[in-house]
């Protein structure tokens, strides 16, 4: 079903040549992650996603780890498996020998395409469970919160070509080549775009990204923490004891889904009002402020290192695999960082072993 890859461990050209430039650099990224996330059971877990008959595959956790490179430097196809050809550490994290041949780059969307969305999510929602089970994570506390993304159309040519007059406020849905992307807009500063937003619950203390979901844009934030919410329960198991987020999530769907779920509304309230102002003087709910600037640092580390601010694709399945990713990256990112700092402190112990989290493993 998948192609040998012996070369990378059974040859000179292997693991060994690359062995001077690794201890050259151990805090490089791409050899934190390696060390301490294990990526053994991905294969068996996407076998069901390929024939056994045919051309042997490339399997599927080099093609995972490519996509990881590509994302984690905001790379085109083409440029990814250009950077996996000329970068030694990265040619070393994908697990190719330096005499191996690579996949050609229209590989790389075949692949996403492959797994979809769902599969996309499968593997985000693994790696979130396994902070959980490791405490690297809490279930104490989530940030709530929403980031534009611009949709990959002209809108300016859309309207050049189609807009008939003044009066015409919909040549955009009729002629827009992403029939999922829509106007969005911020009540602060009156912003407006159109494509999608990305929802997501962070934990603040590690601001790990523990639940993403992909929305169109004129979908009001306060119709999203129970979807959001209700998602993390059921996908990572999560057993959340507060919620902290901006006035834009308040709504009576919100509070309910609180109650529901014996949540902590810490929600900022709107200024004069009078709705959902329990617990809104007790320390949990400054805490919960001043925590929730944490969800800031994410989307601007991701926005400026992960493109995430403009799609990369058309339609929202194809978006939200970008945001599976792009999250997947940060996370490891982040997870790496926390382990380290662990470590240090005396908090975890090194591994014996290559991993410190096992998230793809069967069970």
């Amino acid at each position: 079903m998948f192609k040998n890859n012996t070369s990378f461990n059974n040859s000179f050209f292997g693991d060994f040549a690359y062995e001077p430039v690794i201890e050259r650099h151990p805090e490089h990224l791409l050899v934190l992650i390696k060390k301490w996330v294990n990526f053994k059971g991905l294969n068996e877990l996407l076998s069901d996603c390929y024939s056994k008959e045919g051309r042997r595959a490339y399997q599927p956790e080099m093609m995972f780890r490519f996509l990881l490179i590509q994302f984690l430097y905001n790379l085109s196809d083409r440029e990814t498996i250009e950077r996996v050809d000329t970068d030694l550490i990265c040619r070393w994290f994908v697990g190719l020998s330096l005499n191996d041949d690579l996949p050609h780059f229209t590989r790389l969307n075949t692949f996403k395409d492959r797994l979809g969305q769902e599969r996309f999510e499968q593997l985000f929602n693994r790696l979130v469970k396994a902070c959980r089970e490791a405490n690297i994570i809490s279930d104490e506390l989530r940030i709530i919160d929403t980031t534009d993304q611009k949709s990959k159309v002209n809108l300016a040519k859309l309207k050049k070509l189609f807009k008939k007059d003044d009066d015409d406020n919909n040549y955009i849905d009729r002629h827009s080549p992403d029939q999922d992307a829509r106007c969005g807009r911020k009540c602060l500063g009156n912003k407006r775009w159109y494509g999608y937003k990305a929802s997501t619950l962070v934990e603040p203390d590690t601001q790990i990204v523990t639940t993403v979901e992909t929305v169109p844009a004129n979908l009001s934030d306060s119709h999203l923490a129970r979807s959001v919410v209700e998602k993390e329960e059921r996908m990572i198991g999560s057993d959340i004891e507060d919620l902290g987020g901006d006035k834009g999530f308040l709504s009576d769907d919100t509070r309910a889904v609180l109650e529901e779920k014996g949540i902590n509304d810490y929600l900022i309230p709107r200024k004069n009002s009078k709705k959902h102002m329990a617990g809104k003087d007790s320390i949990g709910f400054h805490i919960a402020r001043y925590k929730r600037s944490a969800v800031e640092r994410v989307y601007a580390d991701l926005k400026r290192k992960q493109g995430l601010s403009r799609c990369r694709y058309l339609g929202i399945g194809k978006t939200a695999i970008q945001n599976l990713l792009a999250f997947t990256v940060y996370n490891l990112k982040r997870i790496t960082k926390v382990i380290k700092v662990r470590i240090e402190a005396g908090i975890l112990s090194p591994p014996e072993t290559m991993g410190v989290l096992s998230p793809f493993l069967a069970g």
